[in-house]
């Protein structure tokens, strides 16, 4: 087999073609929100019939979403996060269907650290129970789902996980070492079904194409068997943005679109519910606008600021210049004096 004439726009394409793995399929079964209005909320497919336990590391003291799981769709939840613990959760356990164990998902063998496959093991010991997993756990996604059994990932029919520093992508070497080996491995046995952009870290451009990616992501897996199972049932198509997405994870910040190569022409359509999708796009693009005007606005502010330092810089500098063209004269005459006055040499 011959190498490639042009290595580097095949190693591109390469990526491109990984990073599409993030973008939104059809799905058999309709979107749901779960978890609230607020960060932390995300949509899965409505396909929890028979789920027998939800696992959620990093839980940062809101469980929101886990007990809508709990107590609409009567899921038992395990939660684990070292940084936290029972007293500091903003809503009590729900027992006997959560429990809370202190330590990080991690592989490092540490006694503050239980591995993913550990902890599903313990809990759920039937490997014929089906699982749902909800990731956040800033970066540490990667170490820990590549690290785990083939077999523990192919439990879990739902996967909801946001990932972490996508710029990454922009680095060959970087994306091979975690984004490109995880997303290829979760492709294997699941399907991604819907994508929300996270708006608390902005977005890139991947270089030497028109993709734009945000640096942070939520993204929802179907496993792949759910979709055989309705091959010939009805499907729903991705929308982006979907009507039921937060528009912003941090308010503070403009919020971000999926566009270009992300989305499908028909999710331009004007019947509903793709119509609705485009008018929450266009809702979307207006606080964008809002948030640039308002930047605009501060930009003028500190220009404005920055004009009156320069003129207060310049007008203490016009005085200077004036007090010293006023000494001139007397410095002159003294130094000229001070030379008449200088005593001449000894004589040896």
């Amino acid at each position: 087999m011959y190498a490639s004439e042009h290595p580097d726009v095949d190693a591109l394409a390469g990526r491109l073609n990984d990073l599409m793995i993030m973008k939104p399929k059809p799905s058999p079964y309709p979107l749901i929100r779960m978890g609230g209005d607020r960060d932390g909320a995300y949509l899965i497919p409505n396909d929890l019939a028979d789920i027998k336990a939800c696992f959620s590391p990093g839980v940062n003291n809101t469980k929101n979403f886990e007990d809508e799981l709990t107590t609409s769709h009567g899921i038992t939840c395990h939660l684990c996060d070292y940084s936290s613990d029972i007293k500091s959760l903003e809503t009590p356990l729900i027992e006997p269907m959560q429990t809370f164990t202190k330590k990080w998902l991690d592989i490092d063998d540490r006694e503050d650290s239980i591995t993913l496959d550990e902890w599903v093991e313990g809990q759920c010991p039937d490997h014929k129970d089906d699982l749902l997993l909800q990731m956040d756990i800033e970066g540490a996604e990667y170490r820990n789902l590549l690290a785990c059994k083939q077999s523990t990932l192919s439990r879990f029919r739902i996967i909801v996980i946001e990932l972490h520093g996508l710029d990454s992508a922009n680095n060959p070497v970087e994306f091979e070492h975690e984004l490109g080996p995880l997303l290829r491995r979760l492709d294997n046995t699941h399907i991604c079904v819907h994508a929300h952009p996270n708006n608390c870290c902005g977005e890139v451009t991947i270089e030497g194409s028109d993709l734009v990616i945000p640096r942070v992501i939520e993204l929802t897996f179907l496993r792949r068997d759910r979709l055989i199972q309705h091959q010939n049932g009805s499907t729903h198509q991705p929308l982006l943005p979907h009507p039921l997405d937060l528009d912003c994870n941090v308010s503070e910040r403009p919020p971000l679109l999926l566009e270009g190569a992300w989305v499908d022409e028909r999710s331009f359509a004007s019947e509903s519910p793709a119509g609705i999708s485009t008018w929450k796009k266009v809702g979307l693009l207006s606080k964008r606008l809002d948030h640039a005007c308002l930047q605009l606005q501060q930009l003028k502010e500190q220009n404005r600021q920055l004009e009156h330092t320069q003129e207060k810089a310049k007008q203490r500098i016009d005085y200077l210049e004036k007090r010293l063209g006023e000494l001139d004269r007397p410095i002159k005459i003294y130094i000229g004096l001070k030379r008449l006055l200088k005593p001449g040499k000894r004589d040896g």
